[in-house]
């Protein structure tokens, strides 16, 4: 596999980092680089980042999803890496979990979690008919499009523009990726229960995402410039 990098989002997350730091610091994959992004925490996630050896990038405010993938991609590329993954600090289990999932690359050209299990994805039939409509007007069948387990191959970073700082970024790339008619796959993934749900409720109303479902699809731009 080739050289990938896997950036941890980390927000306000100070007690679970300080469990997982030693963890993610000591990844055991040659190939792997792991980068931790502090998207505007104020707590003292910053501050516990800074004083280990470690790839990190600190954001003064809140940017959000897009946000970080915009710092990410800008990483992967002056590192020369092949691939991008990212996902939420809460979602990292070990190394062993993470390569698991960058095993997906072998046959696609981009890949995204589905953190559903039949129980807690039948339950929300709200979030079911966003979905829905999703796949209807993007032309895929994803199970869970929002999903903030999503990685890239940096060989077609070129074809996307990223323009979302939402969460709406989570569809923004899929929708791309299926216009450029690149290789989707989605794998089941870990994720915890909890953070799932409040992530569902607040869904509808992220900023970016209310136009997508209304069907302002303008917002998802194909090709730079348009």
């Amino acid at each position: 596999m080739s050289d990938v990098l896997v950036a941890i989002i980390v927000r306000n997350n100070e007690e679970l980092l300080r469990r997982t730091l030693d963890t993610i610091c000591n990844c055991p994959y040659a190939h792997v680089m792991p980068l931790l992004i502090d998207d505007g925490s104020f707590d003292q996630s910053p501050s516990i980042v800074s004083d280990v050896d470690v790839h990190f990038v600190m954001h003064e405010e809140p940017l959000g999803y897009g946000g970080a993938l915009m710092s990410a991609f800008a990483y992967a590329k002056d590192y020369s890496l092949s691939s991008l993954f990212m996902l939420p600090l809460e979602a990292f289990a070990d190394w062993h979990t993470v390569l698991g999932y960058l095993s997906f690359f072998q046959d696609a050209d981009i890949i995204t979690g589905n953190r559903f299990t039949g129980q807690t994805f039948n339950e929300k039939k709200q979030y079911n008919d966003i979905v829905q409509y999703f796949n209807q007007h993007a032309g895929m069948n994803i199970v869970d499009p929002f999903s903030p387990l999503k990685g890239i191959s940096m060989n077609h970073a070129d074809l996307f523009e990223i323009t979302e700082f939402s969460d709406a970024a989570l569809v923004q790339i899929l929708i791309q990726a299926a216009h450029f008619k690149l290789r989707i796959k989605e794998f089941e993934c870990m994720y915890p229960e909890k953070n799932l749900l409040s992530h569902l409720d607040d869904i509808e109303n992220l900023p970016g995402l209310k136009d997508f479902v209304t069907g302002e699809l303008h917002l998802y731009p194909y090709t730079k410039g348009h």
